[in-house]
C-alpha cells in the first residue's frame, strides 16, 4: 500500500454504509479514482465537520490499493467550494455538465494534468461569473483536443479543401468533422452548421482561459456551436448526458 497526496475535484458520490461513501475524484496526478471515505457522512474532525461536496476542489490524501480500484480516502482538505457558483443554478448545471463529461470520457487511473488544469480553470472561471455558456463550450473543445477526440474543423474531411470561403458547411459526426456541400451529399446523416459557428469553435480550442472573460460571442452562434458539440458527443458516447436535460429546461 502507498499513500499519495494530490489535488482533486469531486465528480460523484454514492452511499456505502450509514457513515461512509464511495467518492469519485478527478485528480491532477492520478486521473479518475474511486475512494471509500469511511466516516465522511457524519461530522468528524478529519473532514472539517462536513461531508465531501460535489464540484469542489480538495487536496486529498489516499491509500492506493494494489489489487482493487477502490482506494481509501484518509484526508480531504478543502481548497475551494465555490459558494457563489452554488447560488446560480445556470452556472451550477453547466459545471455539472463538465464533471459528467470528464467522468464519461476518462478511464480510471489514466492521468492528464492538462485536462485537470483546464477543468479547474473552467470551474474557477464560471464561479467568477465568466459567461458560463462560453466557458462550457470552450471546455468541451479543449477536452476533446486533449483526449484525442477533436473533430476536423478547418477543412472538409473528404476533399480536404479549406472551409473558409464556403457558402454552406455541414458537420458529420461519423466522418469526424466538417464537410462541404458537395461531399456531404456522398454521406448519410450530418447537420448543417453556420460557417461562423465552426470558425469560432475552432478558435476556442486554443484560446487562453485566463482571457476568456473578455470574449464576446452572440447567443445564436453559441447555440449553433452547442448543437454541433452535443450531436458529436452523443455520437461518441452513444448516449446523451444526464445534465443536458436540466440545461434544456433552462434554455
Amino acid at each position: 500500500m502507498s499513500v499519495f497526496k494530490t489535488d482533486a475535484i469531486t465528480l460523484g458520490r454514492t452511499d456505502y454504509s450509514d457513515s461512509s461513501q464511495i467518492i469519485t475524484f478527478y485528480t491532477r496526478d492520478h486521473g479518475k479514482i474511486r475512494t471509500i471515505a469511511k466516516g465522511y457522512k457524519r461530522l468528524s474532525r478529519k473532514c472539517s465537520s462536513k461531508a465531501i461536496d460535489l464540484l469542489t476542489h480538495y487536496q486529498i490524501l489516499f491509500i492506493k490499493k494494489e489489487h482493487t480500484s477502490l482506494h481509501t480516502l484518509t484526508e480531504a482538505v478543502l481548497q475551494n467550494d465555490y459558494p457563489i457558483l452554488r447560488n446560480n443554478l445556470d452556472n451550477y448545471y453547466r459545471v455539472s455538465c463538465m464533471a459528467e463529461l470528464v467522468n464519461e470520457f476518462t478511464e480510471e487511473n489514466d492521468p492528464s494534468k492538462q485536462l485537470f488544469d483546464v477543468f479547474l480553470d473552467s470551474l474557477t472561471g464560471i464561479s467568477r461569473n465568466t459567461n458560463a455558456i462560453i466557458q462550457l463550450l470552450t471546455f468541451e473543445t479543449k477536452m476533446l483536443k486533449i483526449l484525442g477526440y477533436l473533430p476536423e474543423l478547418k477543412r472538409c474531411v473528404n476533399c480536404k479543401n479549406s472551409i473558409q470561403q464556403l457558402p454552406e458547411v455541414y458537420f458529420n459526426a461519423a466522418e469526424g468533422g466538417v464537410l462541404c456541400k458537395t461531399c456531404q451529399s456522398k454521406f448519410r446523416n450530418g447537420i448543417n452548421v453556420p460557417l461562423g459557428a465552426i470558425l469560432i469553435a475552432e478558435r476556442l480550442v486554443d484560446i487562453n482561459l485566463q482571457k476568456l472573460g473578455r470574449v464576446k460571442i452572440q447567443l445564436p452562434i453559441c447555440i449553433e456551436i452547442e448543437k454541433m458539440l452535443r450531436y458529436y458527443i452523443t455520437a461518441i458516447l452513444n448516449k446523451e448526458l444526464n445534465s443536458w436535460q436540466y440545461l434544456k429546461g433552462m434554455e
